[in-house]
């Protein structure tokens, strides 16, 4: 092992710091992703999922194999569990069709490369700031959103100091039968676990 000094870079996050806050940024891994998807100099959008989007399971997936479908949905999950909790709820929703894909889908997905490409220079990055230490956490639960299997959608973020530093969303493992039960559901089947929150924070 041997001391590197203070960390600048890994696994595509840069990180800036000085006496009172630290930076976590991804622009160039971004900038990377767009570039691999021949996305460089495309129109940016305002959203990450365009407004009243319904996807289905593609009926005849084996014929669009060629479509890197997976390969893009594997490099926004990594973006958004890293340092960019504004685009969960759009990957979480389009990874649910990573074995049933069509062009559709692949469409909706370089939407969010779109939303990147508009806000990557914005102040979206985490930034931790010294002082003003304060827990604090939000949670809410859409109601049969999913056009496919009626189950709602589950989305909590914590923050600290007023940063994420704990993030989802997700679909319950349950249907709910109204809003109320789906609101329960998310409350009561472990949707969001002290273990997501580090120990020490949490106490």
């Amino acid at each position: 092992m041997r001391d590197l000094g203070e960390i600048n870079y890994c696994l595509g996050i840069t990180f800036e710091r000085d006496e009172k806050q630290i930076i976590l940024k991804q622009r160039q891994y971004i900038e990377t992703i767009l570039e691999n998807f021949g996305c460089k100099d495309c129109k940016p959008a305002s959203t990450p999922m365009d407004t009243g989007l319904k996807l289905t399971k593609g009926t005849s997936p084996t014929k669009e194999k060629d479509i890197p479908y997976q390969n893009l949905i594997g490099s926004l999950m990594y973006l958004a569990v890293a340092t960019r909790p504004d685009i969960m709820f759009a990957v979480s929703h389009l990874s649910q069709f990573n074995n049933c894909y069509t062009s559709e889908h692949f469409q909706a997905a370089k939407t969010v490369l779109r939303y990147l490409k508009g806000t990557k220079q914005k102040d979206l990055n985490l930034t931790y700031i010294k002082g003003n230490m304060k827990l604090e956490g939000a949670a809410d639960a859409d109601w049969a959103s999913c056009a496919i299997d009626r189950r709602s959608v589950t989305g909590y973020v914590f923050t600290y100091g007023g940063t994420p530093i704990s993030w989802e969303a997700k679909k319950q493992r349950t249907v709910a039968l109204c809003t109320a039960e789906a609101e329960y559901l998310h409350g009561s089947n472990g949707s969001i676990k002290r273990s997501h929150i580090p120990e020490k924070l949490a106490e």
